[in-house]
């Protein structure tokens, strides 16, 4: 049933002829491109799992934060499988 629905969308949105391509000599879209590299400095917020409970927090830091985050933990689960002792923070 939504296969059949999904097929006639597709053929509705192909049909349409505003959703043909743009003619030629149009200019680009006024969207900015997306950088290569994010922001270091902006804020980044998540909703992380709280241990005991159902309930997600929501935790804000850099993204230079996240990335200190995601190496540290990168590094303690090489540690643990290696069988040595993790480095105090």
């Amino acid at each position: 049933m939504i296969s059949a629905v999904f097929a006639v969308a597709l053929m509705a949105a192909a049909a349409d002829p505003a959703a043909q391509a743009a003619p030629t000599g149009a200019a680009p879209s006024a969207t900015p491109a997306k950088s290569a590299k994010p922001d270091k400095d902006a804020l980044v917020c998540k909703r992380e799992p709280v241990l005991g409970s159902r309930m997600k927090e929501r935790v804000c830091l850099t993204q230079a934060d996240w990335d200190a985050r995601k190496a540290q933990a990168k590094d303690d689960l090489d540690a643990a499988q290696r069988n040595q002792p993790m480095r105090a923070q």
